[in-house]
């Protein structure tokens, strides 16, 4: 398990590592759009249309179902929910981040 943990790991540091695969959001550019409790992320394609996004702090988080699904027993990876905002304008809704999904996975078809 151990072993798993540490390839995940070099995997994920592997894929920040390379700057042409990663993009770069910040809130100053989305205004009240903006889904996050952070003020920057950068979003990533690694293995099989897995998007992450990495936040200022080195926290690393799962956006799309093939990355919740692939880091699911993967400790070094968190949950979005932990930074993603209520909704202000829909009681009980989330603020929606699909294009950084949309736009990670352009990211996929590069490699």
């Amino acid at each position: 398990m151990k072993k798993f943990y540490l390839l995940s790991i070099l995997t994920l540091l592997i894929s920040c590592s390379k700057n042409e695969n990663v993009l770069r959001f910040s809130k100053q550019d989305y205004g009240k759009e903006w889904p996050f409790s952070v003020d920057e992320i950068e979003v990533y394609c690694s293995g099989y249309k897995e998007i992450y996004c990495k936040t200022n702090d080195g926290k690393i988080y799962a956006l799309n179902g093939s990355a919740k699904g692939a880091s699911r027993d993967n400790p070094t990876i968190n949950k979005v929910e932990e930074i993603w905002l209520d909704n202000p304008e829909f009681e009980g809704l989330k603020i929606p981040y699909a294009q950084f999904i949309t736009e990670g996975l352009k990211l996929c078809d590069d490699k």
